[in-house]
């Protein structure tokens, strides 16, 4: 029975990322002109493109939920849908991360890869939701501190990609460089899967044994000058060394909390 079990979450994996690619075409061609097309001004514009992706990722999130793959645990999550001017940085353990994040702050903007503003599943989707390419490594830190500037809250991975279960967090510098351009709170969300699933070294269209829980739990902001050790230093030095208190932070807390 697990083995048939394993066989049915499998499927199910397989065809959300089916519909994933299939929606992201339809909305890419089809329903996110429609919606730039409406009148009103940029913003709201915008605005409308990441309510939809924000119902489509609740959808798929119910989906999983709902066929037994995942199982969803929430800690705080009001936080997310409170914050404003924010940047929201997570640890990166899932492929499933950003649609769960989304789903619960859709108006929130994040960095994307370049490549998928010319993807043909979703490069309609990234520019009609004004999402920030990360196709210049300078210019994508001033358009994260503009955005944040602007009240907009940030999602950012400082992993910069998945991370493989066991191994020690390495943060990279660009979410801290973003936070002290900004002078914006950060707000930490640790993220934890057990079992490991849908990893960046296990296959997408296979799924664990067990289902597996999502656990997301939602931290306090934390001011600058609590975060940022070395106020007086120069803003490499300040950004490495918020960088170094912030891997610190995640990996004592993951810790704490049983996910690492």
């Amino acid at each position: 029975m697990k083995g048939v079990g394993r066989l049915w979450r499998s499927l199910v994996s397989v065809l959300c990322f089916v519909a994933f690619a299939v929606g992201g075409t339809l909305m890419s061609a089809v329903l996110m002109p429609l919606l730039m097309s409406l009148p009103g001004p940029v913003l709201k514009c915008r605005s409308r493109a990441r309510s939809v992706i924000g119902f489509c990722f609740r959808l798929l999130v119910r989906a999983l939920a709902g066929s037994g793959c995942m199982r969803l645990e929430t800690h705080e999550p009001g936080r997310l849908a409170r914050a404003r001017g924010t940047l929201v940085v997570a640890n990166h353990p899932t492929y499933c991360d950003v649609v769960v994040l989304i789903s619960l702050m859709p108006q929130a903007n994040c960095v994307v890869k370049a490549a998928l503003w010319r993807n043909p599943f979703y490069w309609g989707i990234v520019r009609a939701a004004g999402y920030i390419s990360n196709a210049s490594p300078e210019g994508v830190i001033e358009a994260c501190a503009e955005a944040l500037r602007q009240g907009e809250t940030l999602l950012l991975f400082p992993e910069g990609t998945r991370t493989t279960p066991g191994q020690v967090l390495r943060f990279q510098r660009g979410a801290a460089h973003v936070a002290l351009r900004s002078g914006a709170t950060v707000m930490p969300v640790l993220i934890g899967c057990d079992p490991p699933a849908l990893t960046k070294d296990s296959p997408w269209w296979l799924a664990p044994e067990n289902p597996f829980t999502i656990r997301v739990d939602v931290g306090e902001e934390l001011p600058m000058a609590q975060a940022d050790p070395a106020s007086a230093a120069t803003p490499a030095i300040r950004a490495r060394h918020l960088t170094n208190a912030l891997q610190d932070h995640f990996s004592r807390e993951l810790r704490r909390h049983g996910y690492a």
